[in-house]
């Protein structure tokens, strides 16, 4: 905005240092001190000064115009900037959501490894205890066998005598 106001200062200071060069010479150069200009001179100088004036205002106009977009333009890069700065703040938000997750998962990963072997050992122990349970009841069956011959030899001999 003050860019704006300077630049128009500067069109402003331009047209009156124009119009000085242009009012000087003929100043000058004159003898007397009063100008005279016929009717269609002074109606064409009329017409120029208007058309001068109408080409200032609408410059101006246009400066106008632009400050008002400059300003749309701040706002619009304002809340453009707002709106950036919360979706950084979202994503922040997320990763962090999707670093407690990770960590989270690593553990149950070693949960689940360390149970895995945990059950590894119990089913070896199983296959151990089935191992020892099976010749427990082969040495078992093995005895009443051995039980039963030893009785039927008792009876025997019993019977023997």
């Amino acid at each position: 905005m003050f860019a704006l106001e300077n630049l128009r200062k500067i069109i402003l200071c331009s047209f009156l240092f124009c119009c000085c060069l242009f009012v000087l010479p003929v100043y000058g150069s004159s003898p007397t001190d009063e100008v005279i200009l016929t009717r269609a001179e002074y109606n064409a100088l009329q017409s120029k000064l208007t058309m001068l004036d109408n080409t200032i205002n609408e410059q101006l106009t246009i400066i106008d115009e632009l400050e008002q977009q400059l300003n749309v333009a701040k706002l619009s890069t304002t809340e453009q900037q707002a709106e950036l700065i919360e979706v950084l703040k979202s994503l922040n938000e997320q990763k962090a959501l999707l670093l407690e997750a990770k960590n989270t998962l690593i553990k149950q990963e070693v949960t689940l490894t360390a149970q895995r072997d945990s059950l590894v050992k119990a089913e070896a122990y199983l296959n151990m205890q089935t191992n020892e349970l099976k010749k427990v009841k082969a040495k078992y069956r093995n005895s009443q066998i051995l039980n039963a011959i030893l009785g039927a030899s008792l009876v025997y001999v019993a019977a023997k005598d």
